[in-house]
């Protein structure tokens, strides 16, 4: 773009609603840029994206959109920094992390001066929530559910059992016998509704009305 001296100035990408693309124009693009490695970059690094693109699409069904979008963005700037990383296998550490953040709560400052916290502490403090995560399995913090060594959750409730066969480690077992879905887990929603083949209902307390995520009997 001009600048304000006649010359040229690069401007950035706006990346802001990047995740919000729908499934339909996700999947034509990510056709498009098969085609184009393909042609520039040659079959190899085509087929791992063809991979790659698969895995997302699985994500999509068994998760949900919002959490194999970000898995998607975080996996395509590993790739651009590291040419050799294997976007044709999934990246359990990456989902884990993803599907496993708490999602951050809008807080809504106080209209009174004498009331509001000084900005740099009310950062610090939000930076420190954000970087400590729950475990979906006992509701305590800082660990994962394979990593989970409890035999019962904060509000008392038998622990769900991990499953050995599931596409992340961190696959938990409802007491249906069907996965207890991450999308639910996290957002207290499904895009599949009714659809979805997993379980919706909370593996803490085992409430049907909120996920783990936002689960009362957190740490």
């Amino acid at each position: 773009m001009f600048n304000a001296q006649g010359g040229l100035t690069v401007k950035n990408l706006d990346r802001r609603n990047e995740k919000l693309i729908s499934t339909v124009d996700w999947h034509a693009a990510a056709r498009a840029a098969e085609e184009r490695i393909r042609f520039h970059h040659g079959a190899a690094r085509a087929e791992a994206f063809a991979a790659h693109h698969r895995l997302v699409m699985d994500l999509g069904r068994s998760h949900n959109w919002d959490i194999a979008m970000e898995y998607d963005v975080q996996q395509r700037e590993v790739a651009a920094l590291n040419p050799s990383h294997d976007l044709g296998s999934l990246d359990v550490a990456a989902l884990t992390l993803i599907a496993t953040r708490p999602v951050p709560h809008l807080v809504i400052p106080s209209s009174s001066p004498s009331k509001r916290s000084l900005p740099s502490e009310g950062l610090s403090q939000g930076a420190r929530k954000r970087q400590r995560s729950h475990c979906f399995r006992c509701g305590g913090l800082d660990h994962f559910p394979s990593e989970c060594k409890a035999d019962q959750t904060l509000s008392g409730k038998p622990a769900a059992a991990v499953s050995p066969n599931g596409k992340s480690k961190n696959a938990m077992l409802a007491p249906n016998g069907k996965y207890f879905c991450f999308g639910w887990a996290r957002n207290n929603s499904c895009r599949f509704g009714e659809a979805c083949t997993n379980f919706h209902g909370c593996s803490i307390c085992g409430e049907s009305n909120h996920g783990a995520g936002s689960c009362k009997s957190h740490a």
